[in-house]
């Protein structure tokens, strides 16, 4: 599990594949009393996929999966905003 606290108190949390079934390899934003303002999870695809990392840049959140592909995600919403395959 990985974590990045926001300047508002709210938090990122990347869950590992460790986690519960429903956050395996999600990233959720966790408003500062601890209730969760959204969830994303890694496009499904053939193989299974996780997030592995995250970045916050300016209001978006970088998050770079398994499988190579690094989506740029909504601060606020967790909408996905674009991607690219990097690998």
């Amino acid at each position: 599990m990985s974590q990045i606290d926001l300047p508002d108190g709210d938090r990122l949390i990347l869950h590992g594949l460790t986690a519960p079934e429903t956050e395996r390899g999600a990233i959720v934003r966790l408003h500062s009393t601890g209730r969760r303002r959204w969830i994303a999870h890694p496009p499904e695809g053939e193989g299974q996929d996780a997030f592995v990392a995250m970045r916050v840049e300016d209001d978006e959140v970088v998050a770079d999966s398994f499988q190579g592909l690094s989506l740029r995600l909504d601060l606020k919403t967790g909408a996905v905003r674009g991607g690219a395959f990097v690998k």
